[in-house]
């Protein structure tokens, strides 16, 4: 819960300027909320997770006019800033945005055009007020977790855990008394098993509940980002 005395700090990805211009003015009602960083770009979005660490980050789902890329970006944002919640905002209805944003890591999922539940929303998270949506989402977000540890071996998921905290190669090795080639044939295992390429997405697939996105395809998402600015 966050004390009176301390601002809650408030961080915005959006590439509508319109947008988040309206969200800061929304949230300037509440004098104990501080907007630290505004962003239209998954990169600067990341930079300033990473840099402020900010206690909440409202993303659009939409940016680009693709919802992949909001959700990218949730998980591009929580990877930077492990301790920053993520509401995610949308213009568009649709239940696959609401489930892989959940599973992604967003503690809520409001519409733009509710625009005025999203403060009463912040202040609720703010204050550390129950929110059964809230619980609901990090429930389904775990239980995602487990199903995806499922279909790997107790090695494979130990290994796995031992790669999400930064071990080496030769410290899994010796803490599991195993050989290195035989870690690297469980290796090669548990990445086909999680259909990934390298050990980093597959990290990033089993924190984020089956949810990933290849490496090489985050600058896409951002020149894809810059086409559209460069087309208006």
């Amino acid at each position: 819960m966050i004390l009176l005395a301390e601002r809650y700090r408030v961080a915005i990805l959006d590439d509508e300027p319109v947008w988040t211009e309206s969200i800061i003015s929304l949230l300037a009602r509440a004098p104990e909320i501080e907007v630290v960083g505004t962003a239209a770009t998954q990169k600067d979005a990341v930079t300033i997770a990473r840099e402020k660490s900010p206690d909440l980050f409202l993303v659009d789902m939409n940016l680009g006019h693709a919802w992949k890329t909001g959700i990218s970006a949730t998980i591009e944002v929580l990877d930077a800033s492990p301790a920053t919640d993520v509401i995610v905002l949308t213009a568009t209805e649709c239940d696959q945005q609401v489930i892989d944003a959940v599973s992604a890591g967003a503690i809520d999922y409001l519409q733009k055009s509710n625009c005025e539940l999203l403060l009463p929303a912040i202040l609720r998270h703010m204050r550390g007020e129950f929110s059964p949506g809230t619980v609901l989402a990090k429930s389904y977000a775990s239980l995602r977790r487990e199903h995806l540890a499922q279909s790997l071996t107790d090695q494979e998921y130990e290994i796995l855990k031992h790669l999400s905290q930064n071990t080496s190669r030769s410290q899994i090795t010796s803490s599991m008394n195993k050989s290195e080639s035989t870690v690297k044939t469980q290796i090669r295992s548990l990445l086909h098993k999680l259909g990934v390429s390298n050990t980093s997405e597959a990290v990033s697939k089993m924190k984020h509940g089956g949810i990933y996105f290849p490496e090489n395809n985050h600058e896409d998402i951002d020149a894809h980002k810059q086409q559209k600015t460069k087309k208006k």
